[in-house]
């Protein structure tokens, strides 16, 4: 039996428990994750892209609307449920198999809502400092138009997108970057190994990057071969934007090109070709523009 003065309380509390479980579940996982002590190896400062005053406000604003949303479709089953609560006859109550039921599929909801709510976290997380990457990345490259080169950025291919493209003198350059925080403090542990197939991060080595780098390039070189009608050379790089880049073996001879995107002059080198005509130039600027969606 249930005392008439915890009948207010119920839908109160069931709305309640939810939200402070996942809250606390969030809490912990921050917390777990700065006592790792994980840091970004960006030291530069990110510059406003275009408009970007009024992608926050447009942010802002979506996130009110949600939040707006959310309310009006919880108020109403929750005021239901308060008003029903408050009609029942509490002395004839008894807890049997129905409400196992009830009890057990809120307990399956609020473990499911923590876990996701952790997932979605991370993944979060993990977009937001690819997005800090991609950006120091193309900060990095600006300067290269002053040199003559021509950047482009998130270039929609097939069921992908290549995060920049530099069509240097010589050769266009398909640019994959790759953001990971470093596990310490200094220069040091800012350090990657490269020996043409893997990079040696402190404490971690990954080859996936190289070759997601090479696959890319070969889809970007047969594009170009078909658009602009004859062979154009693709060089696939990986850019790792805050990291110290040090060589080992074949690593100078490999296909796929390692490197912070500060090192402006790999993308003027001549890497066995001549010189890239206008006439080329143009046909390849031309198709790799072509390749972005018109805006609605």
């Amino acid at each position: 039996m249930m005392s008439a003065l915890m009948l207010p309380l119920l839908p109160l509390l069931a709305s309640l428990l939810p939200m402070a479980l996942v809250l606390a579940v969030l809490l912990l996982a921050r917390h777990r994750d700065r006592r790792q002590g994980r840091r970004s190896p960006l030291s530069d400062k990110l510059w406003n892209g275009p408009g970007q005053q009024l992608r926050r406000e447009l942010a802002k604003s979506d996130e009110s609307l949600d939040t707006v949303l959310l309310i009006s479709v919880f108020s109403g089953p929750l005021l239901l449920a308060t008003w029903a609560l408050s009609r029942m006859d509490w002395s004839t109550f008894r807890f049997g198999i129905a409400e196992c039921v009830y009890a057990s599929a809120f307990v399956g909801v609020m473990l499911w809502a923590a876990r996701k709510s952790v997932r979605l976290r991370a993944r979060r997380l993990r977009l937001r400092e690819g997005l800090k990457g991609e950006l120091m990345t193309a900060q990095l490259l600006m300067p290269l138009a002053g040199k003559g080169c021509q950047v482009f950025h998130d270039i929609p291919a097939d069921n992908f997108n290549l995060d920049h493209v530099v069509m240097g003198p010589y050769a266009v350059f398909m640019v994959e970057t790759k953001s990971r925080k470093k596990s310490g403090k200094g220069r040091q542990s800012a350090q990657v190994g490269y020996d043409g197939k893997t990079l040696h991060f402190p404490d971690y080595a990954n080859t996936k990057a190289v070759e997601q780098a090479r696959h890319e390039a070969r889809w970007l070189a047969d594009f170009l071969r078909q658009a602009a009608g004859e062979p154009v050379p693709v060089v696939p790089v990986v850019a790792l934007p805050g990291w110290f880049v040090n060589y080992s073996g074949d690593a100078h001879r490999a296909e796929v090109v390692v490197l912070n995107p500060k090192m402006h002059s790999a993308f003027m080198e001549k890497r066995g070709g001549t010189q890239l005509s206008e006439s080329l130039r143009t046909r390849i600027s031309y198709a790799l523009t072509q390749r972005y969606p018109v805006p609605n």
